[in-house]
């Protein structure tokens, strides 16, 4: 449904959204792990389950992570962050080695609009290699996505 005010502002209250927390402790070494979603804040049209959001129609998604991440071990040589998609993978990579003397956190975010069609499917995913498997996710991470057109 289409809903336009008398400010001439349009709201689409079908439009495919969702917001989740994402967390997991202990990520393993060198091996694209799934990031288990759960908390759901929303989501509009029922299109986010187990981990996976499924794209109702074709268009153009904006997808969006907020990643909090501790247990940061300073001999892991790289943290990558996936947003996998049916037709490609984004990936963000850090190289904590690099950067932190001692164990340590941070966070990070990030944003991509990936074109989709209808029944493709996108998750997010996460691969560490160096150190101890000792990174951790913040249940307090968010991750969000949207149809935009």
């Amino acid at each position: 449904e289409i809903s336009v005010d008398t400010s001439g502002r349009v709201t689409m209250g079908n439009q495919p959204c969702f917001s989740a927390t994402a967390s997991i402790n202990d990520i393993a070494l060198s091996t694209q792990v799934t990031v288990p979603l759960s908390s759901e804040r929303f989501d509009v049209g029922s299109n986010l389950a187990s981990n996976t959001f499924t794209a109702p129609v074709t268009g153009k998604y904006l997808f969006t992570y907020m990643i909090y991440f501790f247990d940061v071990d300073a001999d892991h040589t790289t943290i990558d962050i996936h947003i996998k998609t049916s037709n490609k993978q984004y990936q963000q990579t850090f190289s904590p080695d690099h950067f932190v003397d001692t164990d340590t956190l941070f966070s990070v975010s990030s944003s991509v609009i990936a074109d989709m069609d209808a029944n493709d499917t996108m998750f997010y995913k996460v691969y560490v290699t160096g150190g101890a498997a000792q990174l951790s996710i913040h249940g307090d991470s968010q991750v969000s996505g949207c149809l935009l057109f």
